[in-house]
This record gives structure tokens, C-alpha cells and sequence, in this order.
């Protein structure tokens, strides 16, 4: 009687899990504040950017957290540290989304003449 309780419950979560957690991809992207002149992105230079380009790629929202990177130059070889940004966002993934995400980085180092903007993609699962 208990091994058939017990795997009744693991069916009934089972079951519930998958009726409430959903299938997404989190997308978070590194923007280094440091110029090749030695200056930085100042705060309202960067918001601007956010404002303009950042909501408009992720109009159903996203995170912004301040950071320190750390990266080594592919020009000198030397490692740098620097203040940083990473925006996070959870999606649905689909290549329209991403050429939006891969055209705001580009965007980013043309602007701001970065070198490189990092992206990681994680498939995850989210209740909301």
C-alpha cells in the first residue's frame, strides 16, 4: 500500500512540475564600461544605451546588474579589470530574438568601441 501511495506522489508531482514550470533560455550579456582610451562609459552614456537599445530588444523585461570584469586584451595580452554591466533575460528563444540580441552587442562596440561583447545562453527551466 505505501509503494503504491509513494508512486502515486511522484506521478502527481511529476505531473504538476511540468504543468508549472516552463521551457526558456537565459541570455545573459557582459558590457565592459572601459574605452581603449583609458576612459570609462559614463552612467548616463550607458543609460541611454539601455533606454534606446536594451528595452527595445527586451521589451518584456530583463535585469541589469554592475559588475567587475576581468578580460585579457587580445591586442596587448594584458589582463584588465573593469566595471561592468550584465543584463540577464529569460525567453522563449527563436532566431529572430537572437539576431535582436546579437545586433544590440553589435551596436554596443560600435558605439562605444568595444572589442567584444560576451553572450551566454542557458537552457533553463522557469515558473512565473
Amino acid at each position: 500500500m505505501r509503494n503504491i501511495f509513494l508512486v502515486i506522489l511522484f506521478f502527481t508531482v511529476f505531473i504538476l512540475d511540468g504543468c508549472t514550470t516552463q521551457k526558456f533560455v537565459e541570455t545573459d550579456i557582459y558590457f565592459g564600461l572601459s574605452k581603449d582610451n583609458g576612459t570609462i562609459i559614463s552612467d548616463s552614456a550607458w543609460n541611454a544605451f539601455v533606454e534606446n537599445n536594451v528595452t527595445a530588444t527586451f521589451q518584456k523585461g530583463f535585469t541589469i546588474l554592475t559588475s567587475e570584469g576581468k578580460w585579457v586584451d587580445n591586442k596587448s595580452g594584458e589582463l584588465y579589470t573593469e566595471p561592468s554591466h550584465v543584463v540577464i533575460t529569460i525567453n522563449k528563444m527563436n532566431r529572430e530574438l537572437s539576431q535582436h540580441i546579437d545586433s544590440l552587442r553589435n551596436a554596443y562596440k560600435k558605439i562605444f568601441q568595444q572589442q567584444s561583447v560576451l553572450r551566454v545562453d542557458k537552457k533553463i527551466k522557469a515558473v512565473f
